[in-house]
């Protein structure tokens, strides 16, 4: 059971969140579909594979060859602080290239979104340890609800799909002894929250 819990947190990573998130959104709902061409898909992908995977996991690397961490898991606040930080920049550049390429305003606000989580998320490190896992999907939940709302599009059965995921993943980071339950539960529904609050309202 322990290598299961340990796939599914890899699989469950917060740098695949927003791929995820993008993915699911451009060919779930029939009106971003509509609003996002074939060569934007394309490009979309690619800056979020740059951005928010490739250059994130570069950093987390580069500080353990340095011994600025001692795991590329990062499992205490002190590890986590600077790479969350120099990761925030990643993301904030990505989301100035979908301004430049016109990206419909749902998808910009997804990202702010995800921008805006991970703020709360450094800001929470410097005193206490969150689940940056549930703060992903709870996140990518979040996007599908307000999106669902905003363009009243039915995504209930990928929101029940999604809501197992992130059962899977709590289960994980509890058995691989990561989190504890408060440190899930609030980074599930802090992730929610935010990233709901900046689709739909923003």
């Amino acid at each position: 059971m322990m290598r299961l819990a340990q796939v599914i947190s890899i699989l469950g990573h917060p740098i695949f969140m927003p791929l995820y998130a993008f993915g699911l959104l451009i060919y779930t709902n029939p009106y971003i579909n509509m609003m996002v061409s074939t060569g934007s898909r394309y490009f979309i992908i690619t800056i979020l594979v740059v951005f928010t995977i490739t250059l994130p996991v570069i950093t987390a690397l580069l500080f353990k060859l340095f011994g600025l961490i001692d795991s590329v898991f990062m499992k205490t606040t002190k590890e986590r602080m600077w790479p969350f930080i120099i990761t925030l920049i990643w993301y904030y550049m990505g989301y100035q290239l979908f301004n430049k390429i016109q990206v419909p305003q749902s998808l910009n606000l997804l990202m702010i979104g995800t921008i805006s989580v991970i703020s709360v998320a450094i800001i929470i490190t410097i005193r206490w340890k969150i689940s940056i896992h549930m703060l992903g999907i709870g996140g990518v939940i979040g996007a599908i609800i307000g999106i669902s709302q905003r363009f009243q599009f039915d995504h209930s059965l990928l929101l029940i799909v999604l809501f197992l995921f992130a059962g899977l993943i709590g289960y994980s980071r509890l058995k691989t002894k990561s989190h504890n339950f408060q440190q899930i539960y609030i980074g599930f529904i802090i992730g929610l929250v935010i990233e709901w609050i900046c689709v739909l309202y923003l």
